[in-house]
């Protein structure tokens, strides 16, 4: 899959799938293409002439309807995560939401340590100018 990402906010936003024709061979393999671009061209490299080319347009759509017209194009099924993957994606919800406590603990510790700097510098201040 390639992104082809644009900073003109007001222009089109699509998803544009690009069908090759089942391979001849079991020896032939898809070509690789960059992930991400900033090339505006829309077919990427190696896409065979001819070949089926759908688009879906995104601009104000959920991602769930994206998904959702993605998966009925490509006549694909929705990916069922085992109870390893879910147990292991809590993992990291949890661990993201810890260190959101850590973060804004530290922070509130950090202001404290100002604060005090600055009472003392302002004694500091306050005894030198006596």
């Amino acid at each position: 899959m390639t992104v082809n990402r644009t900073l003109d906010q007001e222009g089109p936003a699509t998803l544009t799938v690009f069908f090759t024709p089942p391979p001849r061979s079991s020896s032939a393999t898809a070509s690789s293409a960059p992930f991400s671009s900033t090339d505006p061209s829309t077919a990427p490299s190696g896409h065979a002439s001819g070949a089926k080319i759908e688009t879906i347009d995104m601009k104000h759509k959920h991602e769930s309807e994206i998904l959702s017209r993605l998966l009925e194009l490509t006549k694909g099924m929705p990916y069922e995560a085992s109870p390893d993957e879910l147990a292991e994606l809590r993992d990291v919800d949890d661990e993201k939401r810890q260190s959101e406590r850590d973060r804004e603990a530290q922070a509130r510790l950090n202001e404290i340590k100002r604060q005090e700097k600055a009472v003392l510098d302002l004694a500091r201040g306050g005894v030198e100018a006596a």
